[in-house]
């Protein structure tokens, strides 16, 4: 899902090594090797579900930190211009995906551009969001362990749900839906009883709907049917936005609040802003408009 193909790489490869290894790899000998503890699958599950939703979590305050720092609402889509177009927000976060930009960029490799490392919002991203580097192995390994003693049918399911999940850390964070996958599938796997009832995966149900509800309640919530606020950061006169509707332009604290019409869809104002914006105000926030997808 989404516009760069860099998910579907990291899924193949992910999933893949994962099926394969997971059919040589013995957890008692393997965690005897690396002087891990020899327990049931479930544990090390358990584990790797608590690494998982912590990191969410440091996620979205992350989030909520960049835009107090730059005193805008928390609603708000984070954009970034230079050196090419990226953005962030609590409904769809690339907080860890820019960590993932710096290490591509300094390690001097070169992308093919349908593939978005979301290094233009990095500058603005704490260095500690770099745990994803350690978290990303530690999930890896975990995934390997908790697969084992399982029937090949939840073998399979758990391997994709890690898979997802790791997907959903890097790109999208917690209300993503790579992420919601993934912890659907790993709360599902982890319920299990023996002998297996559908009333196992009652609890893990209603936590992924409760999740799903938490995501639209948050979207509407922060939504404004009537403007966009285009918060830029710094004081500027006589911004001009041709194709908006502009209502009010003013100074609020060190930034400049453009206020405008929304008489186009959140995506069509996300995109259109990007094209006037991006040459000449490097960052700047636009608030949310959920409703518009429903106004056609």
């Amino acid at each position: 899902m989404g516009s760069s193909k860099g998910k579907s790489i990291i899924f193949f490869m992910v999933m893949g090594s994962l099926l394969v290894l997971s059919q040589f790899i013995n957890s008692s000998r393997f965690s005897k090797k690396m002087f891990i503890p020899d327990k049931s699958g479930n544990y090390y599950l358990k584990i790797l579900l608590i690494i998982i939703s912590v990191t969410y979590v440091i996620g979205l305050l992350i989030e909520v930190w960049i835009r107090l720092k730059f005193g805008v609402s928390i609603f708000t889509t984070f954009v970034s211009t230079s050196p090419g177009v990226g953005t962030s927000s609590i409904i769809h976060s690339h907080v860890y995906k820019s960590m993932l930009g710096i290490l591509i960029s300094d390690s001097g490799l070169s992308l093919p551009s349908t593939i978005h490392t979301a290094i233009s919002i990095s500058a603005y991203v704490p260095r500690f969001a770099a745990v994803i580097f350690v978290v990303f192995p530690v999930v890896y390994l975990l995934g390997l362990l908790s697969v084992d003693e399982r029937p090949d049918i939840q073998k399979i399911i758990l391997i994709f749900a890690i898979t997802t999940s790791l997907i959903g850390m890097l790109d999208g964070g917690l209300f993503s839906a790579p992420a919601m996958i993934g912890m659907a599938g790993l709360l599902g796997i982890y319920s299990i009883k023996k002998p297996f009832s559908p009333r196992d995966l009652i609890k893990p149900s209603l936590i992924i709907i409760l999740l799903l509800i938490l995501r639209i309640i948050i979207s509407f919530i922060g939504s404004s049917p009537d403007v966009y606020d285009i918060t830029i950061v710094g004081e500027h006169e006589n911004v001009t936005l041709p194709g908006f509707n502009v209502l009010d332009e003013k100074i609020a604290g060190n930034n400049t609040v453009v206020t405008v019409s929304a008489n186009m869809n959140e995506f069509s104002a996300l995109n259109s802003s990007f094209t006037i914006l991006k040459d000449e105000y490097p960052l700047f926030f636009i608030s949310w408009d959920s409703y518009s997808f429903f106004r056609g």
